[in-house]
């Protein structure tokens, strides 16, 4: 199959969305370089479906410009913009058969019906489907309705393929089977695909380019492994899943370790080489640290412990491979540990346990931004 001719680089300058008194996206500046696959992230009403429909051209910025390759394409048709986007809802015709959906848009642009039904053909083997091209929606699985709806939006060779929560309705089994699918098709088109989505584990699988939304601007735009081991800020590194914050300030700076003093007395150290921005002495600082690279440990009498949190387990979960330990710390913040199942069924803990989650040096990144107390976020704590 061939590609349109241009590029899919995609510019957003100074972007902005109001209803109303409201701002569903304020000021966003993004770049996605052409043939990347880029998952837009973040909970509902972050904007990141308000951004997908203004590059579609299914809403209208209500200020700043977006760049389509070197085409500003603000007040273009959907159809002049070489976009095509594929719905949540697939949005299949239910009186046409398989073969005559993909076809549609072809039929639209008055392609005549041997050349928009071969293609179809085309495209519906590219996707593992021309055995069914007979049948009607009703009669097939929501996989294979996904990806009838894939095969449609890709007949008419875009630059820029948009996917509005593709997999948000598929079951565990056939999600992890259409992520394969997805990026198997990107890395074979070599188109640029914008993804939205509100699940971390598909964003962090899929992109080449993650963008963390939160509440109609970008937080943090990156490689998948940058937004997970080296968030910016202290909602990224909760949001992501995978990382607790603490915070304090600056107690001293040496040639192999930086110390920070937490306001309940505790004291972390961190190696410098991950604490390159790292204000003066005194000053407030926020790290996190991943929660698979914590030791639990009865708490001991004694002292307090460097590199250490204490409190009191509040639950515990299965996960297969690891068990999520969820403690309400001596100050009333949620610290939590993904032991591996080997490490926690040689010594478990059980809830209303009192605990040491113990952490390295190497193991604690600086954030860029300091912590305002969103800990207590029911909705970033729940991941």
């Amino acid at each position: 199959m061939t590609t349109t001719q241009g590029s899919g680089d995609i510019r957003l300058v100074d972007v902005s969305k109001q209803f109303g008194s409201s701002y569903a996206v304020k000021n966003v500046n993004l770049t996605i370089p052409h043939g990347s696959y880029c998952c837009l992230l973040g909970p509902s009403g972050c904007g990141k479906t308000t951004i997908l429909r203004m590059i579609a051209g299914h809403e209208t910025p209500s200020a700043g410009e977006i760049f389509i390759g070197d085409q500003m394409v603000v007040g273009k048709r959907p159809v002049e913009r070489g976009t095509a986007m594929m719905f949540q809802s697939y949005a299949l015709f239910p009186h046409l058969s398989i073969l005559d959906n993909v076809a549609f848009y072809l039929k639209m642009r008055d392609v005549g019906k041997t050349e928009r039904r071969e293609r179809a053909r085309e495209m519906l083997a590219r996707v593992q489907l021309e055995h069914l091209k007979d049948r009607m929606p009703a009669q097939l699985s929501g996989g294979q309705q996904q990806r009838v709806a894939l095969a449609r939006s890709l007949i008419t060779n875009p630059k820029v393929l948009l996917l509005d929560e593709p997999l948000s309705a598929l079951d565990e089994f056939l999600r992890l089977k259409m992520r394969e699918e997805l990026k198997r098709l990107q890395n074979d088109l070599g188109i640029t695909f914008v993804h939205v989505t509100h699940t971390q584990p598909e964003a962090i699988a899929l992109a080449d380019m993650v963008v963390v939304m939160d509440t109609g601007r970008i937080d943090q735009a990156d490689t998948a492994n940058m937004i997970f081991n080296e968030p910016e800020t202290p909602y990224v590194a909760r949001f992501m899943g995978g990382q607790n914050v603490l915070s304090g300030t600056v107690a001293s700076r040496a040639a192999d370790l930086v110390r920070v003093r937490a306001a309940s007395g505790a004291l972390y150290e961190a190696r410098p080489d991950k604490a390159a921005k790292v204000p003066a002495e005194g000053a407030p600082v926020s790290l996190a640290v991943r929660r698979d690279r914590i030791a639990l440990s009865p708490r001991a009498e004694g002292g307090p412990v460097v590199n250490a949190v204490s409190g009191v387990v509040e639950a515990t979960e299965y996960q297969g491979t690891y068990v999520k330990v969820t403690i309400a710390t001596e100050d009333g913040s949620i610290f939590v540990a993904n032991v591996s199942d080997d490490a926690y069924f040689a010594s478990p803990v059980d809830t209303g346990d009192a605990v040491t989650a113990r952490f390295r040096p190497e193991h604690l990144h600086f954030l860029s931004k300091v912590d305002t107390g969103a800990a207590g976020d029911p909705y970033l704590d729940a991941h």
